[in-house]
């Protein structure tokens, strides 16, 4: 008798086993002091001199997916696969009105439209996971997690000192690139692992609970009704969404966007991109069927 093939893990099974059980990874943090690579292996992160390395020291302009564990207990992570060092992110962190949140060269859509959608929804809700920074160290509570995440604000740049992952649209990273920091160090220990995924992750790492995914799309006056209920709803295209023109061009493909609203009227639908969110896309009840494979629905967030 042939044994079992074994369980593979695949990047969607690992998305929801650290997404709902919130194991975090060992760049969490701890006492010490050890490096683990993604075979799990452990060693001695010592730069020169015997001290703790830094996030640069092991592999940080390279984008290698090493996970650091000081003893300071913060969390750091190289710059990942679109920057080459890291740079204090100096502007406000979580100012009393919050910017939307914007997508940069990460292919992370299936974070950022979830945090969009939350934050045309339940703005409070993303307050509520950044803490206070002190010294220069900002605390994440994320819903998953019993302990909440330390790290500093040094984020990725490119060459010229520019940051390239999530912002604070029209302005600096502050609490998003924060938290799309906290998340990378969660899930894998690196940016690299956030480039694929799905909303439902996104929405669970960020809200702790599940949420209802509709492969038959809702027609405008469903959107309402959702809406009016406090839901936030995230859309997601298909391989061949680039077919199917809008007034910002073709839909991109396997991307992830916001449902903000509908029109009862005309039946169109309103959606933001999180690549572009101070952008509002309508589309029209037969192009949004065409372009969109499901959507994605919370429960009543306020």
């Amino acid at each position: 008798m042939s044994s079992p093939r074994p369980r593979v893990r695949t990047w969607r099974r690992t998305l929801r086993a650290l997404a709902l059980e919130g194991r975090a990874r060992a760049a969490r943090s701890g006492a010490d002091g050890l490096v683990r690579d993604r075979t799990g292996t452990t060693a001695p992160a010592e730069g020169a001199g015997g001290r703790v390395a830094s996030a640069d020291e092991a592999g940080g302009s390279s984008g290698a997916a090493d996970e650091i564990s000081g003893a300071d207990g913060v969390l750091h992570l190289s710059p990942g696969p679109h920057a080459t060092a890291l740079a204090l992110d100096r502007g406000p962190l979580a100012p009393p009105v919050l910017l939307r949140p914007r997508q940069g060269r990460l292919g992370d859509c299936w974070l950022m439209a979830p945090m969009l959608a939350v934050h045309e929804t339940a703005p409070e809700r993303l307050r509520a996971l950044i803490g206070d920074e002190a010294d220069g160290i900002v605390t994440v509570r994320l819903p998953g997690l019993a302990e909440p995440l330390r790290m500093d604000r040094r984020l990725p740049v490119d060459a010229r000192g520019v940051f390239q992952y999530g912002r604070r649209d029209g302005a600096n990273p502050g609490w998003v690139g924060v938290l799309e920091k906290a998340i990378a160090g969660h899930i894998a220990g690196d940016y690299a692992f956030l480039q694929r995924g799905l909303a439902r992750y996104g929405f669970a790492l960020l809200l702790g609970e599940r949420v209802s995914t509709r492969l038959r799309l809702p027609d405008a006056a469903r959107i309402l009704a959702w809406r009016a209920e406090g839901r936030a709803l995230c859309a997601s295209t298909h391989p061949l969404s680039p077919r199917v023109p809008s007034a910002a061009g073709p839909l991109p493909p396997n991307h992830v966007f916001a449902v903000v609203g509908a029109d009862a009227t005309s039946g169109h639908v309103h959606l933001r991109n999180p690549v572009r969110p101070a952008e509002l896309l309508v589309l029209d009840a037969r192009s949004f069927r065409r372009g969109f494979l499901s959507v994605d629905v919370s429960a009543p967030l306020r």
